[in-house]
């Protein structure tokens, strides 16, 4: 039962960490790959995870530039 409790936690913490920094972790993930401390078929889940923050991201970027801007005049 406590293993479970720490894996979950440990799972989380990881989605968390793709969701808030996603670049480091898709870094992280190819430098592991790389070296061979995992198979390359390992943490694929985290990894598109990461991606999809990414294009979030990019998203978001986009749609603020695309955005006209704000009137800072104020109506009396």
């Amino acid at each position: 039962m406590l293993t479970s409790l720490y894996r979950k936690r440990i799972a989380s913490l990881a989605v968390q960490l793709a969701k808030d920094d996603p670049l480091m972790v898709k870094e992280v993930i190819a430098r592991l790959r790389q070296s061979g401390e995992i198979e390359p078929d390992d943490l694929v889940y985290l990894d598109q995870i990461a991606d999809r923050w990414i294009r979030i991201a990019e998203e978001n970027r986009t749609k603020e530039t695309q955005r006209p801007p704000r009137s800072t005049v104020q109506a009396a």
